[in-house]
């Protein structure tokens, strides 16, 4: 793996556009062999005392933790290693407030927060570094999302998939051996994840148009040249070719950025991410595993991606008032926290009908939106030829479990999405049978 071309933009300044200074953090980006023999003077230009909390699990500890760790105190640090365990079952760490109230008092007098690891160990690096008010620099293990380079954090409150701030990375490092040899199904993960971008940055451009909501068309095309690398060439990327998995890992970083640029996770996140989320809480609830989270939102931007096709395939939609409530019996014990959530969205899913009801107005968002998406079958084939998750069984559920989810998943966020533009439109939830049928 080369030395990727992300400096053009990360540790900049610029006048965009879209009327906005960007200031891009992390200021620098280090994805290279050798990068953590580097890892001293990088901490030391971002971070002046000089006790340091890294942050590892299990695997990560072993990859690449107690280098890390080395390599900072040969640089004069006093290092304290934080390694989160897994859970009972030996099931996987999760970011939540739990495990976030267990870590952040051994964080108290440090100056410094070293993740190393990919999404779960990334988020609570930021969270704890944000709350601590200090530094944060983290070590990408795989290329499995698109977390490294924003500051969005996605923790479980209260049994709730959630959507918070915390402490933009100051500095991203990644071995490209390390990168290359992860497992491939954290890989395939981080494809799922980044081809999400058709759908959110549609569900974006929907909240601009509908709404008046900030938008950055810069930002939506970050990515623009190097897609093709991974889109086009799956089979490459399955076979672990450098130019596949570069493009991939410099996309989740560049869609990181996006999210900088924009304030918030809409660039990345949407109808698709959604059904992602929704998934989770079920397993939650239900006190099972679920699938990793780039699986999920490959198959959610499949699906999203379908809801989009006849959607916009709808000449004159009967525009009707959005669903009252929320599914609580469905919800049990998270009923409350999504009953709320929904209605915070309440007063967007009024004034869409409204809008969408008069003159050329769903011509004109249509004509907009249409451009944007990719068609279904396009993702799929991607998808399985590069041995990533793209039906029910891949992610260990059955197609009436993702029925379910989908049927739910606009009621458990205050954004607007696909899902809600196609309950208005009356697309669904009449075709969520069919949908399913013909895709998961």
């Amino acid at each position: 793996m080369s030395e990727l071309n992300v400096r053009a933009i990360y540790g900049t300044t610029f006048e965009c556009g879209c009327g906005r200074t960007h200031e891009i953090e992390p200021r620098e980006v280090l994805c290279a062999d050798g990068a953590l023999s580097r890892l001293g003077e990088i901490c030391d230009r971002h971070a002046a005392g000089r006790d340091a909390a890294v942050i590892a699990d299990v695997r990560t500890r072993a990859v690449a933790g107690d280098a890390a760790a080395a390599d900072l105190t040969a640089a004069g640090r006093r290092v304290e290693m934080f390694t989160v365990g897994d859970r009972p079952g030996g099931h996987s760490p999760i970011c939540d407030d739990v495990t976030f109230a267990q870590l952040a008092p051994r964080i108290a007098g440090k100056s410094l927060v070293l993740s190393v690891g990919s999404g779960v160990i990334n988020d609570l690096g930021k969270w704890l570094a944000f709350e601590a008010g200090i530094p944060f620099v983290t070590v990408a293990t795989a290329a499995s999302m698109n977390g490294y380079t924003s500051s969005n954090i996605a923790p479980t409150l209260k049994g709730v998939k959630s959507l918070m701030s915390g402490r933009a990375a100051a500095a991203v490092l990644a071995e490209p051996s390390i990168i290359s040899d992860a497992p491939y199904e954290l890989t395939a993960a981080g494809l799922g994840d980044v081809l999400a971008k058709s759908v959110s940055s549609a569900d974006w451009l929907a909240n601009h148009l509908l709404f008046g909501d900030y938008y950055c068309p810069r930002a939506v095309g970050l990515i623009a040249e190097i897609e093709p690398l991974y889109l086009e060439h799956p089979r490459d990327l399955r076979a672990r070719k450098p130019a596949a998995v570069d493009a991939l890992f410099e996309a989740l970083l560049l869609t990181g950025a996006a999210m900088t640029m924009a304030g918030s996770s809409a660039p990345a996140s949407g109808g698709e991410h959604l059904l992602s989320h929704a998934l989770d809480m079920m397993a939650s609830l239900e006190g099972v595993e679920h699938d990793l989270h780039g699986k999920q939102v490959g198959l959610g931007t499949i699906l999203a991606s379908e809801v989009y096709r006849r959607l916009l395939a709808e000449e004159s939609p009967d525009w009707t008032d959005a669903p009252a409530n929320v599914d609580q019996d469905f919800w049990g014990a998270l009923a409350a926290q999504v009953v709320a959530q929904y209605a915070e969205k309440r007063p967007r899913l009024t004034a869409a009908r409204e809008q969408l009801s008069r003159g050329n107005a769903w011509d004109d968002l249509r004509a907009r939106l249409a451009p944007m998406v990719r068609p279904p079958e396009q993702l799929r084939d991607c998808l399985a030829a590069a041995g990533a998750a793209w039906r029910a069984e891949d992610i260990g559920c059955s197609p009436q479990r993702i029925r379910a989810a989908l049927l739910r998943a606009h009621e458990i966020r205050s954004r607007f999405t696909v899902l809600d533009l196609a309950n208005l439109a009356g697309v669904m939830p009449a075709a969520a049978g069919e949908i399913i049928e013909q895709w998961a």
